[in-house]
């Protein structure tokens, strides 16, 4: 089983997870918070232009990670 190194948005954490296989298992993934429609959609839009499933959930996490750092003190 793959796994990745990303950040969660959900949980606003960096996790090693196992890899989602396909499209459903990552919106899952993205699932269960309030912003989750939010993240799905950027997912799908990462998606669009990058075909590898990981490659695009990390991507939502790296967009979303800006996102919640912005305006907090490093460290």
């Amino acid at each position: 089983m793959q796994t990745m190194h990303w950040y969660n948005p959900v949980t606003k954490e960096e996790d090693d997870v196992p890899a989602p296989m396909n499209d459903e298992q990552a919106i899952e993934m993205l699932s269960g918070h309030p912003d989750s429609d939010r993240f799905i959609e950027e997912y799908r839009r990462m998606r669009a232009t990058h075909p590898d499933t990981v490659d695009a959930l990390t991507l939502t996490g790296e967009t979303f990670y800006r996102e919640h750092r912005r305006g907090q003190t490093p460290g």
